[in-house]
């Protein structure tokens, strides 16, 4: 009897393991999912703050014009309207850092904060643009005011000229 109950009592303790590992596995399985998930949900929540200022800015023709003016030449507005730009600018460089931070950690895929370096560098020699960075600059983390600095000392040159005004020159 005794035998017979340790015997049984292995197998108990071996198909505990068993299910211990199944259920081990199960985990990973579910992690790896749920990593998928955070991923996928944190680049759509970015991608969604991008999307939101653009269409903000571009589906009201004054207020896109008025933007254009404060690129290319800050010194011609108001105050308020300089600072209004500045704001919105701002808005929009919070949401490029928190996807700098975000892809270091690896929540979000490298390649978007990547792609909105583009934004950058197609502004980065445009006069409201250098106000709006000189103004603000120190309210950033300084890792990432570094990247950013980087990146305007780039020799990249990747933009189509969308922020330049072909009148000017």
């Amino acid at each position: 009897m005794k035998v017979k109950l340790k015997k049984l009592a292995l197998l108990v303790e071996v198909l505990g393991g068993i299910g211990i590992l199944i259920s081990l596995v199960f985990v990973g399985i579910q992690l790896k999912e749920n990593t998928k998930a955070t991923r996928s949900s944190t680049a759509t929540a970015t991608i969604d703050t991008m999307t939101n200022w653009y269409v903000t800015m571009g589906t009201n023709a004054e207020t896109s014009a008025s933007f254009y003016r404060f690129l290319e030449d800050p010194e011609s507005m108001t105050k308020e309207e300089r600072l209004q730009h500045i704001y919105n600018f701002h808005g929009l460089f919070l949401a490029f850092q928190n996807s700098y931070y975000l892809s270091l950690e690896g929540t979000l895929d490298e390649r978007i904060p990547k792609s909105l370096n583009q934004v950058i560098y197609g502004v980065k020699d445009q006069p409201g643009f250098k106000l709006y960075w000189k103004s603000r600059k120190s309210i950033f983390f300084e890792e990432y005011r570094g990247y950013v600095d980087d990146l305007l000392n780039s020799t990249d040159i990747v933009s189509d000229g969308v922020y330049y005004n072909e009148n000017s020159d």
